[in-house]
């Protein structure tokens, strides 16, 4: 009974937590409203971010939903006013977002995400090994420009489809083999009885001994084949989609509008210190890209080992050409059913490359032309162009660049007035993107949950509560400055395990920063890694979108993600501590503390000194 009790209670889960986190965090900003009052701004937003971090956590109400909390709670508790507090959900980093957004919505409104992903899969062809490799690539690929949780839910059925494929050859021949059994006994002049014992294997018990014997032998091993063959057929889904989820996860952080943490280091950046250089869309893909690839590149060997092993040679339902040409038709066929490349999706393609060079060279920081630095940004007024700046430009074009070729003068069919079609008579065609499909596949919950990210690290930083926390921090002084990084790597990738990136991202950063200044670390130091070690959660499915989205198609266990989870999150925050160390020394300038940080200890120790053989130099 007591058991039937608690069961029924866990249902309503999400409303005991909806209202016993606010009642068991009251004595906070009560006390310290009371007793202490010189701190309770800072007790205040604690209490909020408490609140938030649980509701993210559980999914109490929609993430989006929770995200408006600090439009309440802020103003309220006296932490912010209201009109400082909107100004964080539509700031310059958002419309940036945003504009990525557009142009996603139009990749995928053409399918030319589809057109991607299908070629690389015929690229790299069918067998297993390879196949993992190419829906790795593909979604990597595609998560660096469009939403991670799109695409997984475009490749995840594409995966189910071609894994179909694979093995429909050994269904086919295992329906034949048990054919064959009852012809062969049907035929065969001796006496045979056939019977089925419990574990399925079928028995053929022949009067004629020699060459029916050898026969009887290889009919009772043929069920264990068959066993064999789902066995390889359940580890050969587990790999593939945890391949699909883990790529979308791990492409996401190589560009900046690839994930929503990514924003959020780069606006903390720009708030916390605003005469620093920044963080824009070159820099972070040039630090970041490379670490990517890596990263890729080895969660491919160990998923490969993991799930496929070293079995090619007695494998031949998974390694053999003649196996595969079912798996590679279907890729072939959905590949064909597309067709050739249309007008819409050339135009699609003209502006996103447009887009990502715009990007590039809009400001390049790390080349000096003598009077000024390179990129397109310097000849308007300094500081007035940003990256999102380019992203709504290209935005705004693909509502008027013609879906079609224009039909006007000479651009138009010479009988078009004896055809009688409305469609060859002159006048405008649509445009690439229009507001009814803009409005229908635009993720607008994420437009307000990293909203509601910025909003919860604008509190933390100006209630004083991240300048308390770092000052607490400033203790660690003495430790060397990539034990600090790692430490924070590892507790940023652990709490985004059971709570949001954005969540990790938005309560992590401003502390991170203050931190930073306590030790006399080169705040990009600490806070470019936390933000690219937010997106490393591969070992439970609450964990991200693309986690939850493979474990919903079944045939994975949480005993497996856990299982190869672990490695890949050690694998990853190596990657990125070799990163940080190597490539972010000469792009972010680590070797020296910058003049617009203050370094609130009271000399650059063993921390800085870490980073570079030579001790940190300061410019204050």
């Amino acid at each position: 009974m007591g058991y039937n009790i608690f069961k029924e209670l866990w249902y309503f889960k999400k409303s005991f937590i909806f209202w016993f986190i606010p009642i068991a965090a009251s004595p906070l900003p009560i006390y310290f409203g009371v007793a202490e009052t010189d701190f309770y701004k800072e007790a205040a937003c604690a209490y909020v971010v408490i609140i938030m971090a649980f509701y993210w956590m559980f999914e109490v109400v929609p993430l989006a939903v929770t995200a408006l909390i600090p439009l309440i709670l802020y103003p309220v508790m006296g932490v912010q006013p209201s009109g400082d507090v909107s100004k964080n959900y539509l700031k310059d980093t958002n419309v940036l977002f945003l504009g990525g957004l557009m142009v996603a919505v139009a990749i995928e409104h053409v399918n030319l995400h589809k057109r991607i992903a299908l070629r690389v899969l015929l690229v790299v062809g069918s067998q297993p090994r390879w196949l993992m490799l190419g829906f790795m690539i593909a979604t990597a690929f595609l998560s660096m420009w469009i939403s991670n949780t799109a695409t997984t839910a475009m490749m995840t059925p594409i995966g189910a489809a071609v894994l179909a494929e694979l093995f429909k050859e050994e269904d086919e021949q295992a329906a034949k083999d048990d054919v064959m059994l009852k012809v062969r006994g049907e035929s065969n002049g001796g006496l045979e009885l056939e019977t089925m014992d419990v574990e399925g294997q079928t028995h053929v018990y022949d009067a004629v001994e020699g060459e029916n014997a050898t026969k009887e032998q290889q009919q009772e091993d043929e069920p264990v084949e068959h066993g064999k063959q789902s066995s390889r057929r359940q580890s050969m889904q587990k790999g593939l989609m945890l391949c699909i989820a883990y790529a979308a996860n791990i492409g996401g952080t190589a560009t900046l509008t690839g994930t929503s943490p990514n924003l959020i280091v780069s606006e903390q950046m720009e708030i916390l210190f605003p005469n620093s250089p920044g963080v824009d869309f070159a820099t972070w893909f040039f630090f970041a890209a490379p670490g990517m690839v890596i990263t890729l590149i080895l969660a491919w060997l160990w998923l490969s080992t993991i799930f496929v092993g070293c079995r090619c040679a007695e494998d031949c339902a998974c390694c053999g050409q003649k196996k595969t040409s079912g798996a590679e038709d279907v890729i072939r066929k959905a590949y064909d059913e597309l067709g050739p490349i249309s007008f819409a999706e050339g135009g699609v393609i003209f502006h996103f490359l447009l887009l990502v060079l715009l990007w590039f060279f809009r400001d390049l920081k790390f080349v000096d032309l003598g009077n000024r630095q390179a990129g397109w940004a310097y000849y308007f007024i300094p500081g007035y162009v940003t990256d999102a700046t380019p992203a709504i430009i290209v935005s705004f074009a693909l509502f008027m660049f013609p879906s079609k070729p224009p039909r006007f003068l000479c651009c138009r069919s010479k009988d078009v007035y004896h055809v009688g079609s409305d469609e060859e008579k002159p006048g405008p065609v649509p445009g690439l993107l229009d507001w009814p499909t803009v409005h229908t596949k635009m993720p607008w919950h994420i437009v307000l949950l990293l909203g509601g990210g910025f909003a919860l690290a604008d509190g933390v930083e100006k209630s004083g509560l991240s300048e308390w926390l770092g000052d607490q921090f400033s203790k660690l002084a003495g430790i060397e400055a990539w034990t600090i990084c790692l430490i924070v790597c590892i507790g940023v990738a652990v709490f985004t395990e059971v709570a949001s990136n954005v969540t990790a991202t938005s309560i992590f950063i401003p502390i991170l920063a203050k931190m930073a200044e306590g030790v006399c670390v080169n705040p990009y130091y600490l806070m470019v890694p936390a933000g690219i070690a937010a997106s490393f959660a591969f070992m439970l499915p609450v964990a991200t979108p693309p986690n939850a989205i493979v474990f919903s198609y079944g045939g994975i266990k949480v005993s497996d993600m856990v299982k190869t989870g672990f490695l890949m999150n050690l694998t990853s925050l190596l990657v990125l501590m070799v990163s940080i160390n190597t490539l972010g020394v000469p792009i972010y300038n680590l070797n020296t503390f910058p003049d617009w940080a203050v370094c609130r200890s009271g000399a650059l120790g063993a921390a800085n000194s870490t980073i570079n053989p030579t001790v940190m130099t300061t410019t204050l």
